[in-house]
């Protein structure tokens, strides 16, 4: 482990580098865990997740409980033990002592695929709830970002149409992995080129291509997983470089 000029703890595998803890950090792709797309990746993380805690969806924020809801009961017949839907929709539930206890008990969090990235970066982004999953991840908790989860848990976020990425709208992300911009759903060169529009923007960023029923795991030794049948993309420069 290593500290950057912050004095941030940082894990380091090569050019990557995350937050330092006692557990897992899994980005996954995204794709239909109804349809079974992301049964590798869960699976995974319950490997690594302490299951003697609760699990605990931190759905999108804005968004309905109704998903995140079923999403626990599909861990449940996989075989986690119960837990939770955390209330954190906005910059208020972000603040509550409530909230932060939820996030902290949990072995395994879960920040649900979503629409609104934006908004759940900017209600997360130095909260309390952020200090409850930082002490969590500390004391071995797993973190699993699906899909704008994924995102979410990167350096920069950004609005993106089918088409553009509004680079004039990049904001930091939560900053869980230091230099890396996560770009989710990636599926090939149009996706290469959104991301590429915004490492122009971010020079000192990597970009990490994920594409759906995939996973990437960063474990605390500076263990580095592909999880799923596809290749994570790791976009340089204009360059891309399956690992």
């Amino acid at each position: 482990m290593n500290r950057d000029k912050d004095n941030a703890a940082l894990t380091r595998a090569g050019p990557l580098a995350w937050r330092a803890g006692a557990g897992w950090l899994i980005l996954a792709g995204g794709g239909s865990w109804r349809a079974g797309y992301l049964d590798d990746v869960n699976a995974a993380a319950l490997g690594w997740a302490d299951l003697d805690r609760p699990v605990a969806v931190l759905p999108t924020a804005g968004g309905s409980t109704l998903e995140a809801e079923a999403l626990l009961e599909d861990y449940v017949d996989l075989g986690a033990p119960s837990g939770y839907v955390v209330p954190l929709f906005d910059p208020v539930g972000a603040q509550q002592p409530e909230t932060c206890d939820l996030i902290e008990d949990a072995g395994l969090i879960v920040i649900d695929d979503g629409p609104e990235l934006i908004t759940l970066v900017r209600s997360v982004r130095e909260s309390p709830a952020m200090g409850a999953m930082i002490r969590a991840f500390e004391g071995g908790t797993t973190i699993l970002g699906m899909g704008a989860g994924a995102s979410a848990l990167g350096a920069w976020v950004a609005e993106t149409d089918t088409k553009e990425v509004d680079v004039t709208r990049a904001e930091p992300g939560l900053g869980w992995l230091t230099n890396i911009i996560v770009a989710p759903h990636f599926e090939g060169t149009e996706d290469a080129h959104r991301l590429q529009q915004l490492l122009n923007q971010k020079r000192d960023c990597l970009g990490i291509g994920i594409p759906e029923g995939v996973g990437l795991g960063l474990g605390p030794f500076s263990e580095v997983e592909n999880v799923g049948s596809g290749q994570v993309t790791v976009v340089v420069s204009g360059l891309e470089i399956e690992v």
